[in-house]
């Protein structure tokens, strides 16, 4: 039996080929870079613009990018990053952390999550919720926490890139850029983030969970704002930062002698 010659404008072959360029235009993130252009995609794959232009539509459609105004193009969609969460959750900081952020919510009532660093910046990789609460603030798995949070200003007062750190840094807007930095200089010092969301009527506080390669997650509380001015908050703290340094240990890691 003769099989029938696969062209280009046969289905089979032309989803082929949109399934392999669908792949080289996420794998233009590969080497770090955070956001898309419409010239750079046709020029870095060698298409016309409006082809490059239709594929960076139709996949910011599906949610494999977003669509960014600051700077302009298309950054990692949602469910890319999701997918990414899920990935970076078989690490070896997210499998030894499970039974300690368990033990952890238990113990402070709220939510606990870790997140990693990634080229978009802090993904959560594990959340843990309390038992026996009904009603938690919780995250995704997957979900990009933005540079100002607690558990950014955690990466960024640790991570050794410092061309890297600046570039998060810059890309806040002021005021936030300035209180931000004041932030990290602080982590410097003590070893914990805390930040509130006046928008989302959040709270976060944050410490740093450190292996032998230097700082590799951050271990986060987060609950409402009232929680950051009652009783409970420095016995919050002092738990989570028990805990980070339990992991640790248990990763071969250690805390820079300049903490505190």
């Amino acid at each position: 039996m003769t099989m029938p010659e696969t062209t280009a404008s046969t289905p089979g072959r032309a989803d082929i080929q949109a399934v392999d360029r669908v792949g080289q235009i996420l794998g233009l993130f590969a080497d770090g870079t955070t956001h898309l252009t419409t010239n750079g995609v046709a020029l870095a794959l060698g298409l016309n613009r409006t082809t490059a232009h239709r594929y960076l539509t139709s996949m910011a459609a599906e949610d494999l990018l977003r669509v960014s105004t600051d700077p302009p193009g298309y950054g990692l969609g949602s469910l890319i990053l999701r997918l990414g969460g899920q990935a970076i959750g078989k690490r070896r900081v997210v499998a030894i952390s499970a039974e300690r952020m368990t033990r952890l919510a238990d113990k402070v009532g709220t939510t606990i999550s870790l997140s990693l660093w990634t080229p978009a910046g802090p993904v959560v990789a594990r959340v843990q919720e309390p038992q026996g609460r009904g009603i938690v603030l919780t995250y995704r798995v997957g979900t990009v926490m933005p540079v100002d949070t607690a558990q950014a200003v955690v990466f960024l007062a640790f991570r050794r890139d410092a061309e890297d750190v600046e570039e998060s840094l810059r890309s806040l807007p002021e005021p936030a850029q300035s209180i931000t930095r004041a932030k990290v200089g602080e982590v410097r010092r003590t070893g914990l983030a805390t930040a509130v969301s006046e928008v989302n009527g959040t709270c976060g506080l944050a410490a740093p969970i450190f292996d032998s390669t230097g700082v590799c997650a951050a271990l986060a509380i987060v609950d409402t704002i009232g929680s950051a001015t009652n009783s409970a908050f420095s016995h919050r703290l002092g738990h989570l930062q028990e805990a980070a340094q339990d992991l640790t240990a248990r990763l071969g890691g250690s805390a820079p002698d300049w903490i505190g």
